[in-house]
């Protein structure tokens, strides 16, 4: 990687850590700094809405342009360009790394019997218990109304085992307290993993697409929600249960 493109990256994470600091999104500070088949109609993954107010600061059109509306993480699309970034750097230095996508038990159906109010105070509230439990070099971004997709670089299978595990449990029948009425909240997690892969054997720059990877943590996820949810499923199981 070259001086400029350094200390290009360099610059992305140390606004991303002052963003967020600024939104209070992690219990910790960092002494380091270090980027479905998705239902359009139904996600708010773009922040263009209103990018071009006059009357908005500087460092809130920036926040708009990175961060989701709801939740207090990235936006669809920095988390999906960022994805295809870790990605291609993983593939390119034989590194392993792993994808998480979190789906919010039931919450479709509280959003329509309960009123968006509560369906959005429910994704505000998951999102911060899921970044208490990723470190500060993972990466977090809203794929969709009731999911999450998680970065975790230089992670392998037993480490996107661990991260799922704990975001699980941790979830696992969490309470949302909104006007008084207690809401229990479980999570469906979808995993797909790549180990890296030495060059000589895949050729430079060959590797699994960045929609590759995301559609089989985004199948895994769905299979996972349609039978019970509160689980975690992992691609490869998907694949060895067809043979």
């Amino acid at each position: 990687m070259s001086d400029d493109k350094k200390a290009k990256e360099a610059e992305f994470y140390r606004r991303i850590a002052e963003l967020r600091s600024k939104n209070n999104q992690f219990p910790w500070t960092s002494g380091e700094i270090p980027i479905f088949e998705l239902p359009k109609e139904q996600t708010k993954l773009h922040a263009d809405a209103e990018a071009e107010d006059s009357h908005m600061s500087l460092d809130e059109i920036e926040r708009r342009v990175l961060m989701d509306l709801v939740a207090p993480t990235y936006n669809f699309r920095t988390f999906y360009k960022r994805l295809n970034y870790e990605l291609k750097r993983a593939n390119r230095y034989d590194r392993a790394l792993s994808l998480l996508v979190v789906a919010i038990d039931g919450l479709t159906d509280i959003g329509k019997s309960r009123g968006m109010e509560v369906h959005d105070n429910i994704v505000a509230a998951g999102a911060a218990v899921m970044l208490t439990s990723i470190r500060d070099i993972d990466l977090i971004g809203r794929c969709r109304e009731d999911a999450f997709g998680i970065i975790l670089p230089e992670t392998p299978r037993s480490g996107a085992e661990v991260a799922a595990e704990r975001i699980r449990t941790r979830l696992e029948n969490y309470e949302v307290v909104i006007k008084g009425r207690s809401y229990l909240v479980s999570v469906s997690i979808g995993v797909s993993c790549f180990s890296g892969r030495p060059l000589v054997d895949s050729g430079y720059g060959q590797g699994p697409s960045v929609e590759d990877v995301f559609a089989c943590a985004a199948e895994a996820v769905m299979f996972r929600m349609s039978n019970g949810g509160n689980g975690i499923t992992f691609a490869d199981e998907l694949d060895m249960s067809r043979r």
